[in-house]
């Protein structure tokens, strides 16, 4: 019960911290610290994700105000690391090796 009230804690905390843009310039592993997912081969996959910050349809959801959508696009559900990279900051987004995107926000209608 003990580790289940400190990783709430910790997911809190580091949403709080994502959403504030107090911990923007720390790479993604920093913000994630010991709840980054652990593989048996290196990577992440999406269903350890998922486990946290919900399905692709929820993300989409939350991202529905963004330019184009990073997570309802036609390549579908792909790894998150794709763009989410554990040494960087921010999002590089997999799609720009084709297009040439910059995700802002929709303009008011």
């Amino acid at each position: 019960m003990k580790k289940t009230i400190v990783s709430v804690a910790l997911t809190l905390a580091a949403a709080l911290a994502c959403s504030t843009g107090f911990a923007a310039d720390k790479t993604l592993a920093a913000k994630h610290g010991g709840m980054w997912p652990k593989s048996q081969n290196g990577f992440v996959t999406k269903n350890q994700c998922m486990k946290c910050h919900g399905t692709y349809d929820a993300l989409a959801k939350k991202t529905a105000k963004l330019e184009p959508n990073p997570h309802f696009n036609h390549m579908g559900q792909v790894n998150c690391e794709d763009c989410h990279k554990a040494d960087k900051a921010k999002p590089e987004l997999m799609c720009n090796s084709c297009h040439q995107f910059k995700v802002k926000e929709k303009a008011a209608k």
